[in-house]
């Protein structure tokens, strides 16, 4: 399994975050609509083994990581205004120089929250009457880029022109909520490159969201969660039970060890949902950070 790096250009707002998982998803709809039924099929099948064909990153700013999750720090016993004044600024700091950690990387970027979250209203329309329900107003929140440029990481058993097809295949409807009134226009900017991992060692990162159903693979986990109600769409959105199950998974900059050298962790989540076709990806590519 080799690791690739694409470059993708965002020509608008988001109003779904640039998660691995939900990337993911995107390219089995890409293989569906253009391959049809039973090659959709054997890719997920494909995916169920101990080596599936490609696992997606979340998308993160040019020439950056996600940051991993840091050891715990011993107390401190006084705090002062200097050392308060550099622990937010570290927090500020959500990426890493990617520079450090993958071949093919000439430059540094900031660091920084890549994006504006901005509140947006809506009405809350009766699909009965197709009216305006009265004080049915509510809030979403929308993504606006500081920037334009992002990269994603694949690790994948196909090829390059694969990948690149796969890739074009994924947004070339948009991307996420709201991607059918202009939402979520994504490029791909470059082909992709294959890429080498610099650091080496039994430390490793998670470069997107999974679930670990065999905690024994792995010692010294350190990461945050979240909980993804996932919706179904596509062909699906028609089904009388729009949601998914909900997952608790681990997100991005997770931190583990392994006595094996691996390339990805967690696994493709199945019976989530009472339509037994219905998947969700539950793994990440993964990198040595030692």
């Amino acid at each position: 399994m080799n690791l690739y790096k694409l470059r993708l250009s965002l020509k608008s707002a988001l109003a779904t975050p640039l998660k691995g998982d939900t990337i993911w998803g995107h390219f089995a709809w890409g293989i569906a609509n253009h391959e049809g039924e039973e090659a959709v099929e054997k890719f997920i099948n494909d995916s169920k083994s101990s080596e599936p064909p490609l696992i997606v990153s979340s998308a993160f700013p040019i020439n950056t990581l996600c940051k991993p999750i840091p050891e715990p720090q011993e107390r401190v016993e006084k705090l002062t205004i200097q050392s308060y004044s550099a622990i937010k600024k570290a927090k500020k700091n959500i990426f890493c120089d990617a520079s450090e950690y993958i071949s093919s990387i000439d430059e540094k970027a900031a660091t920084e929250n890549a994006f504006s979250a901005v509140p947006c209203m809506h009405n809350t329309i009766n699909r009965m009457t197709n009216t305006v329900t009265e004080g049915g107003l509510f809030t979403s929140t929308e993504f606006w880029p500081k920037q334009k440029e992002f990269n994603l990481y694949i690790a994948s058993t196909y090829d390059l022109e694969r990948i690149k097809t796969l890739a074009l295949w994924a947004f070339e409807n948009g991307y996420g909520a709201d991607s059918s009134t202009g939402k979520g226009n994504i490029t791909l900017s470059e082909d992709p490159v294959l890429v080498k991992t610099l650091k080496k060692g039994i430390k490793y990162m998670a470069l997107a969201p999974f679930v670990l159903q065999d905690f024994s693979t792995v010692k010294n986990l350190r990461a945050d969660t979240f909980i993804r109600s996932g919706k179904i769409g596509g062909y699906f959105s028609q089904n009388l039970i729009p949601w998914k199950k909900t997952i608790v998974m681990y997100d991005e900059g997770a931190v583990f060890e392994s006595d094996t050298a691996i390339t990805f962790i967690g696994t493709l989540l199945q019976n989530i949902h009472s339509d037994s076709r219905i998947c969700h990806s539950g793994f990440a590519p993964v990198i040595p950070i030692e």
